[in-house]
């Protein structure tokens, strides 16, 4: 293990109070890391979208961390972590959640939740050998059949042109694309303590990881979608969904993952595609529920 850079806590108003960010290697490269929370507590893995970062998660950090060791971090390609040439599939995400969890010495009762992308990196990490006890998937479709595209999506994915339009993109274009990721009338701008949050977190993701990441979560739920690998896994999980969701067809995806047995799936009619954005306290409110039910 390599050494840990530790870095100034957090104080700004969405940030529990022992929040605290520190940069791990991982064999991908260093992973930013934000942890809040008692030490001994059972542990929230929460992994963010794309497109985002940990501080997607600084709405509902504080209202879990007086009970919870709550764990986020910007996944590779993304915010302050490592930017590598390669490795964007759900699986090398996972596997650097996986590095980042051992060398923070996390134990036995870990509930992970994944927004967006994140829930494909939260089933691809409990597929693997980490002791993952519960997953919590917010807002992701079970695969590509539902999924909602936008036209700047497909222009954006295209090599050279997609390149060039990433290079120096307006500050109204991006705020506009990222719309789509909450309900409509939504104020984006007052969904984090910068309110240029966004236009950061954008910024932050390179061509290579834009595109990759994309494709990674495509194939991997063309091999086999989630509500299947739900199924397989057995694990005890928990779906929310966004009923003004503007990325997936959320009709249709709570319907299929109501259809694997033991799958609890609740709808929130004044959220989109970000309900731990939109509706804080009541997603704090469903995973705390979930993640204590059985302690």
């Amino acid at each position: 293990m390599r050494r840990l850079a530790l870095r100034r806590p957090s104080h700004s108003p969405t940030a529990a109070p022992s929040h605290s960010t520190l940069l791990l290697d991982t064999d991908s490269g260093p992973v930013n890391v934000g942890i809040a929370g008692p030490e001994h507590a059972s542990t929230l893995v929460l992994l963010h979208g794309f497109g985002s970062s940990l501080h997607w998660w600084n709405a509902i950090t504080p209202l879990l961390a007086d009970r919870f060791r709550v764990i986020s971090m910007d996944l590779l390609g993304h915010g302050k972590s490592a930017k590598p040439s390669t490795g964007y599939h759900p699986s090398d995400h996972a596997r650097a959640v996986a590095q980042v969890t051992d060398r923070l010495g996390v134990g036995e009762d870990i509930t992970v939740v994944g927004h967006s992308m994140g829930a494909d990196v939260a089933i691809a990490l409990a597929e693997g050998a980490t002791p993952v006890r519960r997953v919590v998937v917010i807002g992701e479709g079970p695969d590509y059949s539902t999924f909602l595209p936008g036209r700047a999506t497909r222009l954006l994915r295209v090599p050279v042109l997609g390149h060039a339009l990433r290079r120096h993109p307006p500050a109204p274009a991006v705020r506009l694309g990222y719309s789509r990721a909450f309900a409509p009338g939504f104020g984006q701008r007052t969904a984090f303590a910068d309110p240029d949050q966004i236009l950061h977190d954008d910024r932050a993701v390179q061509f290579t990881a834009f595109r990759h990441c994309q494709l990674g979560k495509e194939a991997y739920t063309r091999t086999c979608p989630l509500d299947h690998r739900i199924r397989v896994l057995d694990v005890p999980t928990l779906v929310i969904f966004g009923a003004r969701d503007r990325m997936w067809n959320a009709e249709i995806s709570v319907r299929r993952y109501r259809a694997v047995p033991g799958v609890r799936v609740e709808v929130i009619d004044r959220a989109g595609h970000s309900p731990q954005l939109e509706t804080p306290g009541q997603v704090a409110r469903l995973i705390a529920e979930f993640a204590g039910a059985d302690r």
